[in-house]
Formats: C-alpha cells, structure tokens, sequence
C-alpha cells in the first residue's frame, strides 16, 4: 500500500503510513498527551492478543501490511506540540514493543511522558512480561515495519474533537465518561485549571467501587446515582438510562461557563448564608450571615440537581459527589458519630442486599445527605430499610424494575420529596405513609438464613437483635432514641 496524502481545505491531513515513517519524514513536532487523555489501559492480556495477531499476520500474509485504524492528531502550533486525540493505546502499545525489540525509542518525536500511576503500573507490567517471555521477538521485529494507520491531522482543535466524538460516540468505543472528560478538559482555557481538573478527574477515577467492577467508579458515579438522582422525577418518565441519557444530561444539557475562575451558584441547603434571624426591636430584624471557607470538596456549595457548568463547573461537581460518596460508604476514618452509624448499619444490613433496591437506597442516601447533611442519617437509613426490606421480603427476585415501580406507584416520588423537603421530618413522614401499607412484617412465614430473602431477615433481625418481627413499626425509632441517651451518658 503506498502512502497516500489528501489536503482538505488546508485543515485535515490524511497520510497513510507507518509510526516510524509518520513521526521521521511528516511530523512537525513531537507527540504529547494532553491533560484530557484517559490514562494508558492495556494489560498484558491486551498486548498479548496484539503480538499473536501480528504473528498469524505473519505467518498467513506475510507480503500485506497489518492495519491498526486511524490515529487521529492535533497540530498544535501555539504549543509546540501534535497531541494525540485518538489512538494513545495504540501508539503506547507499539512504542513498548518496539523498545523491548530494539533498546531505544522509534523516534524521539514520541518520547511520551505519563504521570498517571495506572499508566505507569500497566507499562511495567507489559514491560516486565515482555522481557520475560521473548519467543514473540522474532517474528513481530519482521511485521513490525509493516503495521501502518491512517494519520488524520488537523489544525483546528474543534475539528479534531468534532472527529472524535463522531468516531468514538457513533463508535462506541469509549465509555460516556471518557467522553464527558474530553468534552468538559477542552472546555478550559487555562492550560493549569485544566491539569487542576485532570489530575481530580484521576483522583476520582482511584475511588473504590461500592456496586460495580474494581477501578470502575467513575462510571457508576454517572450511571447509577448522579444521572439518577437528576432525572428521576415525578413519576411518568422513570426509566433506566443508556449513555445517550448520560452524554445529554453531562454534556448537551450543561450551561457555558463565565470563565475559568468563576462558577454560578444557586440557593439550596449548602449555600445558606443566612443562619439565624434576629428581632432587634419592633421594627428591624438582623439576619446572621454564615462567614466560612469551604473545607473539603464534599462542602462544595452545591446540590446535586442545580444545573451544572461546563468546564471546571463540572469537575467540581463531579468531585463533591465522589467525596460524598466516598465519606458516606468508603472512607476508613470516619470521625462523624452519625455517619459511623449509618455506615455499621449499612455494612451490617445493605452492603450484600439486591443490587437494584442497593442502589436506590444509596441513591437516596446521597440526596438525603446533600439535602440535610448529618442530621438524622442514621435514622434516615432505618426508616428507608423499613420500607425497601419489605420490597426485598415481598420479592423472590428483586428485578430491575422493582425500584422503578417504588417510585411510581405513589402520589409523591421519595427522591423528590427529599429534593423538595424543608426539614427531614417531612422524610419521614412520606417515609412512614409508605410503610402504613406494609404487611409482610406480620405475614411472613421465611426462614431466616436461607435463600436470599432469608439471609436478608437474618441481617436485620440480627442487628437489632430481635427473634421476629413482631411491632417493628416502633424499632427503628426507639434504637435512635437509645443512641441518643446513650452518647449523653
């Protein structure tokens, strides 16, 4: 195949050719990852499949070329420097092998510099198993000459993102968040706020999964309680989302930034300035203003269905509920009595409980917190148990749907009723008309310990230290009222 070379109005270059080739005779400056890249994630199994597709090439073509697709590149001449938008992997993956074959660099144009700590673990990693195993070297080093790409260059960066999201999104080739991070990094001019909110962005990503895979976070911050807790209203339009939901709410929907420094505000519960009115005589009245800085990114003066800003507004955001969710479930120093008896109680009851009535119940955990900090969790956490444990001793199988269909069959959405409530008693005065139509409490007849509805009756009988069930209506408030007398002991 020979190289080929189209100009498109002078802002697209189109080049077919090898990595050596591009970055010796075509590239004008060295590469760079810029801060919105994801980091490097191949693993050894990754590049393992890639080095058995190149000897099979081999060995069944060997006079074709081996294609790897486009690598999609931003000349950018401000800076010096062409920045990979797409095809970081590959040109990793490749630079690796190519130094365990030959000791050097393919170019010194592709000296790439990492400082996330996964990119650099998953490097070693394949390094050390390269080195080790080297019955591949002969014959990659012969097909190695041949791996060619498309090189797509442009010099105007909305253009290049404009490849980007077309090719990735339509793709599905990356995840949503993945995107939403690109989308949001370009969105900052200033070239330090932007590596300010990369390296949170890689701070958040390090966070430990409460439902999902290891290392996966980020996604289930998204798609399991953020997106959730925005959207889920009223009671027709409830429904699961799918990364178009994601991409609208995060990306389509946010509003533009006023500049890199500043973000909008919007009253709720975390930015009340006033904290006291006062009658200084007949007529007048002061108002007591609180006068703080914000210590800890979960204080950040947010709630979390305000319209978001794009840019840094959006880092923010996503870093206050990622530390939200990590004080309330994760967080292994914990100074908060309320919160140590959420989370007891959680690990004790909830943490091994349905996934889909988990997440519902996490979901609400987050807004209740959000919308009243401390005040009343632990007894939140007992009254919301009280009614989604009667859906899980009601139900064989909790289906996807089971949190859906709690949402919907009252007059009142709970998600909204916390969103809308001035104190937490109107909580859980929505909280206690729900349990006035339970009745499995009385009539359940399930062995405690066996199957899954039975290992659940185990857990909360056990926490509270009961035999049955028998006038639970009255626990979960006498257990707070016996908390309480106890700290004042």
């Amino acid at each position: 195949m020979e190289i080929g070379k189209i100009d498109i109005i002078n802002e697209v270059n189109v080049e077919v050719s090898t990595l050596e080739r591009f970055f010796k005779l075509k590239s004008a400056y060295p590469i760079g990852i810029d801060t919105y890249q994801r980091p490097y994630v191949w693993n050894v199994e990754k590049v393992k499949e890639l080095i058995n597709d190149l000897i099979d090439h081999l060995d069944s073509q060997p006079n074709i070329p081996y294609y790897m697709g486009n690598i999609l590149l931003h000349q950018n001449d401000k800076r010096k420097k062409l920045f990979i938008i797409d095809g970081q992997q590959r040109i990793t993956t490749l630079s690796i092998i190519y130094y365990m074959l030959n000791g050097n660099l393919i170019d010194e144009k592709i000296a790439i510099e990492f400082d996330s700590p996964i990119s650099i673990k998953n490097i070693k990693n394949i390094q050390m198993y390269l080195n080790q195993h080297d019955n591949w070297k002969e014959k990659v080093s012969l097909m190695f000459p041949k791996i060619q790409f498309t090189f797509i260059t442009t010099f105007l960066e909305d253009l290049a993102f404009t490849f980007f999201d077309t090719q990735n999104y339509r793709g599905v080739k990356l995840e949503p968040t993945d995107l939403l991070k690109a989308y949001h990094l370009r969105g900052i001019d200033d070239i330090k706020v932007q590596e300010n909110c990369a390296k949170s962005w890689e701070s958040i990503q390090s966070y430990e999964s409460i439902i999902g895979r290891k290392g996966k976070f980020i996604n289930e911050l998204f798609n399991k309680y953020l997106w959730r807790a925005r959207c889920w209203r009223g009671q027709k339009h409830i429904r699961i989302e799918n990364d178009e939901d994601i991409l609208n709410e995060f990306m389509r929907n946010t509003k533009l930034k006023n500049d890199d420094y500043a973000i909008q505000l919007y009253p709720n519960f975390n930015n009340s300035y006033g904290i006291e009115l006062k009658i200084e005589d007949s007529e007048n009245y002061k108002v007591q203003v609180k006068n703080e800085n914000y210590q800890g990114d979960h204080k950040l003066p947010f709630t979390i269905r305000q319209p978001i800003s794009k840019g840094l507004g959006y880092f923010l955001y996503s870093k206050k509920y990622s530390e939200v969710i990590h004080l309330l479930f994760t967080d292994k120093n914990i100074h908060s009595i309320e919160i140590k008896r959420f989370r007891i109680f959680y690990n004790s009851v909830w943490k091994n409980t349905s996934q889909y009535l988990k997440e519902l119940f996490i979901i609400a955990t987050i807004m209740y917190y959000d919308k009243f900090g401390e005040k009343e969790l632990f007894r939140f956490s007992l009254w919301l148990d009280h009614v989604f444990g009667a859906i899980r001793l009601n139900k064989q199988n909790v289906v996807k749907q089971a949190p859906l269909i709690f949402l919907t069959e009252e007059d009142n959405n709970l998600l909204d009723v916390i969103s809308q409530a001035f104190i937490p008693e109107e909580v859980f005065e929505f909280l206690k008309f729900c349990s006035k139509k339970i009745d499995i409490y009385q009539s359940e007849q399930i062995e405690a310990g066996k199957g899954v509805r039975g290992e659940y009756k185990f857990r909360i009988l056990n926490y509270y230290s009961k035999d049955s069930f028998e006038n639970k209506e009255s626990w979960m408030d006498q257990l707070v009222e016996e908390n309480n007398n106890a700290n004042k002991i």
